[in-house]
């Protein structure tokens, strides 16, 4: 981010302590991190199935290989993933049942 001008420093502006790189803040940070684990474990209550936490599948919507969902399922899981990834953070408390809410 820095390096694009985007901020002054090159940490993280959510965790302030690791440097600010795509992957870092989407994905790999602290903050982030329970949301995903969240979203996942919401994920798979709904299909009952055990989708295992990745970037690939967080970020892109990848499912992983091995994992066969219906074009519907997958259309669902990617709205799940991209809601999250969307919803601002001062609205989360990072608690399922307010996840619940929002896919409601």
């Amino acid at each position: 981010m820095a390096r694009l001008k985007l901020c002054d420093s090159e940490l993280c502006w959510r965790c302030e302590r690791s440097r600010g790189t795509l992957l870092h803040m989407l994905y790999e940070c602290e903050k982030t991190q329970n949301l995903w684990e969240n979203i996942i474990l919401f994920i798979n209550k709904v299909f009952g199935m055990d989708l295992s936490q990745s970037p690939a599948l967080c970020i892109l919507g990848i499912v992983t290989e091995g994992v066969e969902l219906s074009l519907q399922q997958t259309l669902w899981c990617r709205l799940a993933l991209t809601t999250g990834l969307s919803v601002p953070h001062s609205l989360l408390t990072y608690d399922l049942g307010l996840l619940t809410v929002f896919w409601a």
